[in-house]
């Protein structure tokens, strides 16, 4: 802080306090000393979402604005002296070649929902900070289980760099300050929070994303560093430029408490992928599937879920989208099977229009527990091997086509088992089933009537009753009343039959075959 900037005829009007040495009323000193932060910052995330491919200068606009600025170049546009703020007139003029991109939060959302849900292995405390550009870790708790801060910083900035982003890091005793040590790109570790005053002093006022006029009217006083506003009178400096900077100063300090909610982890995931080039071919278009699926799968890993229903929605530009549905048996993260289901799909998919983007949503479900293997390595369960085929059957002869059963508590037969597609509704606790009789394993979709000659009914002859009868009454409550009697009945070729007999009509019919 320059010597005369202390003399300045400020209107604070009170006692100068330094700001290091207050803390916020009714909070103990250093309430951030329990936590640690890890912070990822994605500096270039507005351009690396909208940047096409290949070595042209590009740049991002400032969206909101009547007369357009740049708001991110690329590096090769910052090389040429593109630099944000510039009007875009004046970009142009500089760098004719320039290629210009929309600002798009949207996909930048996702971008950073994507790996608040990748760096959920560090942690289960990841926040997406309001400002759009950020994660932060809460990593006390975990820290020592990837060898220490500075190595757990080193793998985290290795995994973001691995999904294409630019990222900067730091760690600090409170969220604030970690997310401006990661804008200072130092990759700092700062872990005792009595050394927060003085590697915050020397920042400049401009990296904690302070308004446009508070940063003019501190350096117009002579104020460059943080430190130089930690020293001057806290009620003037609110008055001067409100009372927001003070606090994120003292939750940067540890001074005053910060809320950082966790990121919700959602039962469906969502994301999409925009295709350099219009295309109706099923390879590239699987390709592209694959990555969608590879973003998915670093999702799901950390939270050991998986996919149980995947929709691949293909948009047109002049036509409706195409929808893809595949439903799996068992909740599953394998790439490998979710693209050959999908090859599948899309061999029986007629494709209106070229494809120009692809979107992805998945439910989903906790993964089932790992095949368990006996002393030779042999698997014991075939659960995965029989689910596999189970899809594939669907794919080709459609989801109505094979399906398992559950039973169902009603005395009716023709209820008494319903069709489920998926082995999560199969089965039926004990005490919910009826207690009944003997059942034949084919029980007919409508019972066939019977020709009757005199009291005996007839199929390819008269038929022996051999077990009977069991008296149903049922269905009063829902308007599909049944009085029947049923037989166990053998015809002359053998065949042992379940019949039963209307007792109000006196008619016959046959409802079952026995094995």
């Amino acid at each position: 802080m320059p010597a005369d900037s202390r003399n300045l005829p400020l209107p604070f009007g009170d006692a100068a306090l330094p700001l290091a040495a207050a803390p916020a009323a009714g909070l103990p000193a250093g309430c951030g000393a329990q936590r640690l932060w890890l912070c990822l910052q994605l500096p270039q995330l507005p351009l690396e979402v909208v940047a096409a491919p290949g070595e042209a200068p590009q740049a991002v606009l400032a969206g909101g604005r009547q007369d357009p600025v740049i708001l991110l170049p690329g590096a090769t546009a910052a090389a040429c002296g593109v630099h944000p703020g510039m009007p875009l007139n004046a970009a142009l003029a500089l760098l004719p070649g320039l290629g210009i991109r929309q600002r798009r939060p949207g996909l930048e959302q996702a971008a950073l929902a994507r790996l608040s849900s990748w760096a959920a292995r560090f942690t289960p405390l990841v926040n997406v900070d309001p400002g759009g550009d950020a994660l932060l870790l809460e990593i006390a708790a975990s820290c020592a289980l990837f060898g220490g801060p500075a190595a757990m910083l080193a793998a985290a900035v290795a995994g973001v760099a691995g999904c294409g982003h630019d990222v900067r890091a730091a760690i600090a005793p409170t969220a604030r300050a970690a997310l401006w040590l990661a804008r200072a790109g130092r990759g700092q570790v700062v872990e005792e929070p009595a050394r927060l005053p003085a590697v915050l002093a020397g920042m400049p006022v401009n990296l904690p994303g302070w308004s446009a006029a508070t940063v003019s009217g501190l350096l117009r006083m002579g104020i460059n560093r943080l430190g130089d506003c930690m020293r001057l009178p806290r009620d003037g400096f609110t008055r001067r430029f409100g009372r927001e900077c003070l606090q994120e100063i003292d939750e940067a300090l540890g001074r005053r408490p910060e809320l950082r909610p966790a990121c919700r982890q959602d039962g469906r995931l969502r994301d999409d992928l925009e295709l350099p080039v219009e295309t109706c071919d099923g390879t590239l278009l699987l390709d592209a599937l694959q990555l969608l699926l590879l973003r998915l799968r670093a999702r799901l890993q950390p939270r050991q879920a998986g996919v149980q229903v995947l929709w691949v929605r293909l948009h047109h530009r002049a036509a409706r989208d195409s929808l893809l549905r595949i439903g799996l048996l068992r909740p599953s993260i394998d790439v490998a099977q979710l693209r050959e289901l999908a090859a599948l799909h899309l061999c029986a998919l007629r494709l209106p229009a070229p494809v120009v983007a692809l979107a992805l949503e998945a439910d989903v479900a906790e993964l089932p527990p790992m095949a368990r293997e006996d002393l030779l390595g042999l698997q014991l369960d075939q659960g995965e091997r029989l689910a596999g085929l189970v899809e594939r059957l669907r794919l080709r002869l459609g989801i109505h086509a094979v399906h398992g059963l559950r039973a169902s508590p009603e005395p009716r037969p023709e209820r008494a088992w319903q069709p489920v597609t998926d082995d999560r509704g199969a089965g039926v606790a004990p005490a919910a089933a009826v207690a009944c009789g003997l059942r034949p394993l084919w029980i007919l979709t409508e019972p066939a009537a019977l020709a009757r000659r005199g009291a005996l009914p007839q199929f390819h002859g008269p038929l022996a009753f051999e077990d009977g009868p069991e008296r149903i009454e049922a269905g009063w409550w829902d308007g599909d009343d049944v009085r029947r009697d049923y037989y166990v009945a053998r015809s002359p070729r053998g065949l042992r039959l379940w019949v039963f007999q209307e007792r109000r009509s006196g008619r016959w019919y046959l409802h079952g075959l026995f094995g």
